[in-house]
């Protein structure tokens, strides 16, 4: 992790560029492969001799044909980095985007600078983050954590059995906001924060949406909230004309994305104390910790990984929280994943665990319900025969065998910060 300033500063600056294409069915001394345009699929080769009055060869003869073409109505962008590989002998693929009359080069600094100028208007001076990219800098994720929003999550004052849907209203009846006050081995901290990122290679976009990150285990989880996108028309870094377009000017797009942030973790605190008092009792349910992972769509190597910390974190060792295992998931990431951050498929890990807060009702019917697709033996099945659709309603998931709801947590966010302190050293070196 870094200093915002000092993350945003390794981005590439783009540029335009001449742009050319090559022209496959002209040879390097000029020579044109009449074969080839005839193997061409739809080509009327006969129509165009007959409307030409001449044969292929002979139009072929009389062309001044070149292998490489210019492209006079679009340009490449490029960066001084990419030429600098390609010209050490690496594939570099130059192309981020075609730029056209409609479409503004955003040079990937300059979209992203104005990002610590809105939060500084908010008083948040200590942002920091990390980011991930590949494709020379094409394919981009950045994270963002503001220690200015910041939520102490305090566990419950007394126990509440919860057997029918007045208790489960009741979980979240008693919501406490401590974010003064000192950590205690109870208390849960967490930041918000955003990610964001573009892909220059087709998708005119930059996106943010927000995040939760909790300091004790450096681990990050998506949030609910509003996807935000931004397409590069008009001269997005350029105030005055993307007001006199009805256009917000970036600077201000970046302010609103930080407000969503800030108004969304007033509701942090009771989606925190629902994860922390769901249990899964993997006693009495017809499948594994591992297999729930699995079910959920984690790969084997992640899901044994975060299933033996799950388990060893409990007390008793076979009913881990909701919280519990989505934070076992994200910590089994930073230990095993050796791709890109920047990866789908690592975003759509994120993403699982996000679920598990967001709709841990929900998730937990989905690894039913991929449970009982797979048993042969109808008696194995857990759901309910004439269930089609899945809820996120708590009240649906109490009486489900395996699945007990309190607010008893499981997991000590002390205990889990101790056991993943050199684990979470990973995170100095991005």
């Amino acid at each position: 992790m870094t200093a915002l300033e000092q993350a945003i500063a390794v981005l590439p600056r783009a540029s335009s560029g001449e742009l050319w294409a090559t022209n496959e069915f002209v040879e390097t001394d000029g020579t044109v492969d009449v074969t080839a345009i005839e193997s061409v699929h739809g080509l009327d080769t006969d129509a165009l001799e007959q409307t030409a009055e001449r044969s292929l060869d002979e139009l072929a003869a009389q062309t001044d044909a070149e292998p490489i073409v210019p492209i006079e109505d679009h340009q490449d962008i490029v960066d001084r980095r990419r030429k600098a590989l390609c010209a050490l002998g690496y594939d570099v693929r130059f192309r981020w985007q075609i730029a056209s009359d409609r479409y503004s080069i955003i040079n990937p600094q300059e979209a992203y600078q104005p990002i610590i100028t809105a939060l500084r208007r908010r008083g948040e001076t200590g942002a920091f983050g990390w980011l991930s990219y590949r494709d020379w800098g094409g394919l981009l994720k950045l994270f963002v954590v503001c220690p200015g929003l910041k939520q102490v999550v305090s566990p419950p004052e007394e126990a509440v059995d919860i057997d029918d849907e007045d208790d489960i209203d009741a979980l979240g009846g008693s919501r406490i906001w401590k974010a003064e006050t000192a950590d205690s081995d109870g208390d849960l901290v967490v930041y918000g924060g955003f990610e964001t990122g573009y892909d220059f290679r087709g998708t005119q976009t930059l996106w943010t949406k927000p995040i939760l990150y909790f300091p004790d285990s450096e681990t990050i989880v998506p949030d609910t909230g509003q996807r935000y996108t931004r397409r590069h028309y008009g001269q997005a870094t350029d105030a005055d004309h993307e007001r006199a377009n009805d256009r917000v000017p970036i600077s201000e797009w970046w302010a609103s994305i930080y407000d969503d942030v800030e108004t969304r973790m007033v509701d942090v605190d009771e989606t925190l104390r629902r994860a922390r008092a769901i249990t899964y009792d993997f006693e009495v349910l017809p499948f594994s910790a591992a297999d729930c992972y699995r079910y959920w769509g984690i790969a084997d190597t992640y899901a044994a990984v975060a299933a033996d910390r799950a388990t060893s974190l409990a007390d008793p060792t076979s009913r881990p929280t909701v919280f519990n295992l989505q934070l076992s998931l994200l910590i089994a990431l930073l230990e095993e994943y050796t791709g890109s951050w920047a990866s789908n498929t690592y975003q759509e890990y994120l993403e699982v665990a996000g679920e598990l807060l967001r709709t841990p009702a929900m998730m937990i019917q989905l690894a039913m319900q991929e449970h009982d697709r797979q048993v042969e033996d109808a008696g194995e099945r857990v759901l309910a025969e004439g269930q089609q659709t899945l809820s996120d309603a708590l009240e649906d998931i109490v009486e489900i065998p395996g699945i007990d709801i309190d607010t008893e947590a499981a997991l000590s966010d002390r205990e889990a910060q101790r056991l993943h302190d050199q684990v979470q050293q990973q995170l100095d070196d991005i």
